[in-house]
């Protein structure tokens, strides 16, 4: 995967310029209208969906996580990193069950022409970059819903979840899901009030001879405070001749490593080992399937989060 493409570029991203949303004409976003349809809004305009769809393709990198958290399968769902089966993680593989959705690629954009070929009746690229044009390509082809303009990729978590929900004929229930993410969070907390009052710093799972880069935009750490504990103001960009005094405050660094040998990379680093955290072990090392579930932030993968991760801060912070 060309590194344009990879998790850790796209993850280093922030929020794009913002765009006015036409507004939708509806009292309540994703109402069921007079003659059965919904609209969506988004950056290119609305997207109204005439019927509730059965044949969606997933064309962002991180969509087909909400559509199958709903029980919507798609019929086609975009690769991000990973190499996993079909595109798809272990915490949404039980929803795609049996299904074998073929697999897109945005590595040199948008497959336009192998959408089509697909006769989707529902295109969600909310999380696709699309531009204009393609765009305009993609509606003509079957209704499209693209990003809200907050960002090009990787917006809010919650707003895209919001807008597959309305997508899908589905709001209420997407709405559901992202309360019940927010509580299994605010559970974490509850069980584990030693985490108030304790800083942290998420990061990339690997130190480059720049330095290193704290994992955003900064809704991404979001998690992280719902838990309890403080995130430390920093830049996105911490330069090496820096990292000693800035790690250095944080009573917790969370690695988003993909596996032993990154992390093993990480502590033979000199500017690594002669901190205090590694001194005091108070380091959390993800490992794959955690730092892929960081890096969708969706109503799937953050369970995964909420579960696991909440222990492996207490063990560092003790």
């Amino acid at each position: 995967m060309s590194r344009v493409w990879s998790r850790r570029s796209f993850l280093g991203l922030t929020a794009g310029a913002a765009a006015t949303l036409t507004a939708c004409g509806q009292d309540k976003p994703g109402t069921v209208a007079g003659d059965g349809s919904v609209t969506v809004a988004h950056v290119f305009g609305e997207t109204k969906i005439p019927v509730p769809p059965t044949r969606v393709v997933s064309a962002g990198l991180t969509d087909a996580d909400d559509l199958l958290a709903l029980g919507v399968v798609p019929i086609a769902v975009t690769d991000w990193f990973g190499a996993e089966p079909f595109g798809v993680w272990p915490w949404a593989r039980p929803q795609l069950g049996a299904a074998q959705p073929v697999v897109l690629s945005l590595a040199d954009g948008v497959q336009v022409e192998q959408i089509a070929s697909l006769n989707p009746d529902l295109i969600i690229a909310t999380d696709a970059g699309l531009d204009q044009d393609t765009y305009t390509r993609l509606s003509q082809i079957a209704p499209t819903v693209a990003q809200s303009g907050r960002a090009a990729f990787f917006e809010p978590w919650r707003d895209q979840a919001t807008a597959i929900g309305q997508a899908v004929f589905r709001h209420d229930d997407m709405q559901k899901l992202i309360a019940d993410v927010d509580a299994q969070f605010s559970a974490a907390k509850d069980a584990h009030p030693e985490f108030s009052g304790k800083t942290a710093l998420l990061l990339a799972g690997s130190v480059t001879g720049d330095g290193v880069r704290v994992t955003g935009p900064a809704w991404r750490r979001e998690f992280l405070t719902a838990m309890g504990l403080t995130v430390l103001d920093t830049d996105d960009e911490i330069p090496r001749d820096r990292m000693p005094d800035v790690l250095d405050e944080a009573d917790v660094l969370i690695w988003t490593t993909e596996s032993d040998e990154e992390q093993a990379s990480l502590l033979a680093d000199p500017a690594i080992a002669d901190l205090r955290a590694t001194t005091r072990s108070s380091h959390v090392f993800t490992g794959k399937e955690l730092a892929g579930a960081i890096a969708y932030a969706s109503t799937l993968s953050y369970p995964v989060l909420a579960d696991r991760l909440p222990p492996m801060l207490a063990d560092a912070l003790t």
